[in-house]
């Protein structure tokens, strides 16, 4: 009991609330890099920011954490044609935290557009001047750019449904489920290098069942056109 208690006392004797040190304001960073695609080529007009966070935490003997709470974003700029980056970026007084974001999440019904973004931390932790009042280079290819692909779906005599469809980059609530037999356009979200593959499944008599669809890289910056004609004996049981 004598143990428990003791333990007890140090916690609450070791917790504490810490009260977030900031770094002064008027300091300038310079960032700067290159973003390409995964084939080396160039991703123009993309925009990159830097995010201004406090950090705060809370510590003790067992365990300790950090919130970050955004200030603002710090500055921003845009990829030119050659997928360069560069600016300056000045601190606040706000906080004490700094995050470079390249790119945004994917907005549906735009094109091209590019898939998710990119996080990076300038400052590993808070106050950390490492970079802060230097600069700080950062070079990705990591980043997707898409295109949209128009598919018409033919179906004919399918027995059950509904039929859901899914992609690899497209966001699934952009594409709403086939429910009956006819045509139907859909719009998913393909990269230019790579062949695309097109799943549909649903539920029949309790099992689950899929039909897989591929057609060859586009190699087209811009909208292209499918077509895709659903049979019922292209669904399999899948276990």
């Amino acid at each position: 009991m004598r143990k428990i208690l003791l333990l007890v006392l140090l916690f609450a004797l070791g917790s504490c609330d810490k009260d977030p040190v900031l770094i002064q304001s008027g300091i300038e960073t310079k960032v700067h890099g290159k973003v390409t695609d995964d084939h080396g080529v160039p991703i123009s007009n993309l925009i990159v920011k830097v995010g201004e966070y406090k950090v705060t935490g809370t510590g003790s003997y067992i365990m300790s954490y950090n919130d970050y709470e955004f200030v603002k974003w710090a500055d921003s700029t845009h990829t030119d044609t050659n997928g360069d980056y560069n600016f300056t970026f000045k601190t606040s007084g706000k906080g004490n935290f700094y995050d470079l974001v390249i790119g945004e999440e994917v907005k549906l019904h735009e094109s091209p557009v590019i898939f998710s973004e990119l996080n990076v931390r300038i400052t590993e932790s808070a106050n950390d001047m490492t970079f802060i009042g230097k600069q700080f280079e950062f070079n990705t290819n990591d980043l997707i750019r898409l295109y949209p692909c128009q598919i018409t779906f033919k179906l004919n005599n399918i027995e059950t449904f509904p039929v859901q469809i899914r992609h690899d980059f497209t966001n699934a609530s952009n594409l709403t489920d086939l429910t009956a037999n006819g045509t139907f356009e859909k719009t998913i979200y393909i990269q230019r290098y790579n062949k695309e593959k097109i799943t549909l499944s649903r539920m029949k008599n309790g099992i689950r069942q899929i039909a897989l669809y591929e057609f060859p890289a586009s190699n087209v910056e811009g909208i292209t056109y499918q077509t895709i004609t659903v049979l019922e004996t292209d669904f399999k049981n899948i276990k």
